[in-house]
């Protein structure tokens, strides 16, 4: 798909020389095919679409812009040294460096497939538009330097020399100055971009300690309330001993409440098979209840199912956080709930989270730090995720698949259907 779009992208700004258009015309024909083939080829966000396709422009701009210059820079000099008995460009040498301009850009993007597709994944839409404009910037500059080369606007070689009216060391000076800029530009776009991802990636590192933090304080606060009531438990049997002696049931009762309330402990409390969970999801039902949200759980957690605690928590913790702020956005609080289902499905463990929401669409579901936090973690298991939103529903199902552990919990290797 990208050889395609290079080829015809390349095809109209050379075609350009031929006909005669103004360059500025051909290069904002050329962006055009480039951004509505990225438009319409890929089901993404719109913001993020933009976004790779105006790297992509800045990257061929700049690779194609090098590659004609620098292999320009031979035949001039060959011509210059021979005093002009050889070199030189022609129509059918200027097409043979056109076509390796062609083949330099594809290389660079074939090398940098891979490394770019984790870049432009799960980005907030404030960050696709902040990479998007100083880009866009620079292909402005670098369409300004192409427009002026093609309309005979050169680097003089010397202004007050006997070299001023030699176009062809005018040439060697212009082609020298665009490659300096283009490399110059190509190394401040890969260190923007790469430097961008970076701290962004370094965010989320400190956002997942943050989480982790918490998690492990809420354990302590739930182990320390156990704690003090096992270490009580001596004297509130005997007190209940002797109150159901008496016959003072309804003390009795209400001796039992408190005891419940303090405990931490309801009737109703999950009860996953994990301990980490319990407390998490003990946490998040407290969170639930003070904003009046329904809560529905029904999660049974797998003794060994090869998924680490703490990743069990990133899942489950961003995706009832996700739920629970959406909730709290829509109009009528009364009627809102979470719901969360986690259950063994074949030799896959799946999580499925709902929650009302205001939205309407998939599409206007913001991806931010949760669901990449999410989305890092599913990958981590080869699992998938996947998004619905319908009746002012959301949905959020992630499927991963188990890991064969042995007896002190370490992974043997993936199963699957």
């Amino acid at each position: 798909m990208f050889v395609s779009v290079i080829l015809l992208g390349q095809y109209v700004v050379w075609l350009n020389e031929q006909t005669g258009t103004p360059y500025i015309c051909a290069a904002l024909l050329s962006h055009c095919v480039w951004t509505g083939t990225m438009m319409f080829s890929f089901r993404d966000e719109t913001v993020k679409k933009a976004a790779a396709a105006v790297f992509l422009i800045t990257i061929q701009t700049f690779v194609w812009n090098f590659s004609c210059s620098f292999f320009s820079l031979f035949p001039v000099c060959i011509y210059l040294i021979t005093d002009g008995r050889f070199g030189g460009i022609d129509a059918d040498l200027d097409l043979a460096i056109a076509a390796v301009g062609f083949v330099m850009v594809v290389l660079v993007f074939q090398i940098w497939k891979k490394p770019l597709a984790s870049v432009f994944a799960h980005r907030s839409k404030s960050w696709y538009l902040f990479l998007s404009i100083p880009l866009a910037l620079l292909v402005t500059v670098a369409d300004l330097v192409d427009w002026g080369a093609s309309n005979g606007i050169l680097v003089v070689a010397d202004a007050r020399g006997a070299s001023y009216g030699n176009i062809y060391y005018n040439q060697l000076f212009s082609h020298l100055a665009v490659c300096l800029f283009s490399f110059l530009a190509f190394c401040i776009v890969c260190g923007f971009v790469f430097g961008m991802n970076k701290i962004d990636r370094e965010q989320r590192q400190k956002e997942q300690y943050r989480m982790q933090t918490a998690f492990y304080k809420m354990m302590n606060e739930q182990y320390v309330k156990m704690e003090q009531l096992r270490h009580d438990m001596k004297n509130h049997i005997l007190s209940l001993y002797g109150l159901l002696q008496e016959g003072a049931y309804e003390s009795l009762e209400t001796y039992l409440k408190k005891m419940l309330e303090n405990g931490n402990i309801k009737a109703n409390e999950e009860a996953t098979g994990n301990k980490g969970i319990d407390a998490l999801l003990y946490y998040k039902r407290k969170q639930a209840e003070q904003n009046n949200v329904r809560w529905e759980c029904d999660v049974c957690i797998p003794r060994h199912c090869g998924v680490d605690l703490f990743d069990l928590c990133i899942l489950l913790g961003n995706s009832i956080d996700n739920a629970l702020q959406a909730c709290l956005e829509m109009p009528d609080p009364q009627n809102t709930f979470v719901s969360i289902q986690v259950q063994q499905v074949k030799r896959c463990l799946l999580i499925v989270v709902k929650n009302s929401t205001v939205k309407k669409q998939e599409k206007e579901i913001q991806k931010g730090t949760g669901l990449f936090n999410i989305n890092e973690t599913v990958h981590k298991y080869d699992g998938t995720m996947q998004l619905k939103v319908k009746d002012h529903i959301f949905e959020i199902a992630l499927l991963l698949p188990m890991q064969r552990t042995d007896m002190t919990g370490n992974r043997l290797f993936k199963t699957f259907f």
